[in-house]
Formats: C-alpha cells, sequence, structure tokens
C-alpha cells in the first residue's frame, strides 16, 4: 500500500471513529514512527482536520478545523484545548461546544 492511500484510509478511520490512539494507528497500519510523523504533519497542521491530544491521541475536527466551533490551541502540558470567546473551557464544555457551535450560557455538560 502507498503512503497516499494509507493517509487517506487513516483519515476515513478518524473521521469515523473521531478519536483514535497513535499506537492503535501504528499498530493497525504497520506505520514506522516516520510515517505516523508524517500523518500528523499532513492531517494537523497541512489539512487542520485533526489534532493532537496530549501527545497520544489524534481527534477529528473535520474540514472547518480551526474555524467557526472555537479556537484550538495548546493548553497546560500541551493538551489541546477549545476556547469560545475568552474563557476556557472544561473537558465537558468543550464537547457541548463542538457540539453546539456556542458557550453562550451554562448547559447540563457543566456538570460533571
Amino acid at each position: 500500500m502507498t503512503f497516499k492511500e494509507t493517509l487517506a484510509q487513516v483519515r476515513e478511520v478518524l473521521e469515523r471513529e473521531g478519536r483514535v490512539a497513535y499506537r492503535i494507528l501504528k499498530r493497525r497500519f504497520e506505520l514506522s514512527d516516520e510515517d505516523l510523523e508524517d500523518l500528523k504533519a499532513d492531517l494537523i497542521a497541512a489539512k487542520r482536520v485533526a489534532v493532537n491530544e496530549d501527545g497520544q491521541v489524534l481527534v477529528w475536527v473535520g474540514e472547518g478545523g480551526k474555524g467557526e466551533k472555537g479556537k484550538w490551541g495548546r493548553g497546560k502540558k500541551g493538551r489541546t484545548t477549545i476556547h469560545s470567546g475568552s474563557r476556557p473551557l472544561t473537558p465537558n464544555s468543550r464537547l457541548c461546544a463542538l457540539s453546539t457551535g456556542s458557550r453562550a450560557a451554562p448547559t447540563h455538560c457543566d456538570v460533571l
């Protein structure tokens, strides 16, 4: 399988599953460390359809990547966070922001 074919398959898996650990990608697609870094460079930096979470998980954000639903940034210890307006979101409200596109009022998602 060519790298281009592998990239397309990884993208399909990521889009379908939403989150995939790097270790699982390496095992499922028999990737070298260099191949994995190339995939991350393309999906995260070039295409902006995914983000790195804690250096262990690739998370699908879709075609809009850094668009209307919030701005992706680096939080403590390199963790990926979403900032909507000027207030950082909690892990639970991060899911609400992704699903609703808004953080105007507290929701049931804020309750842990």
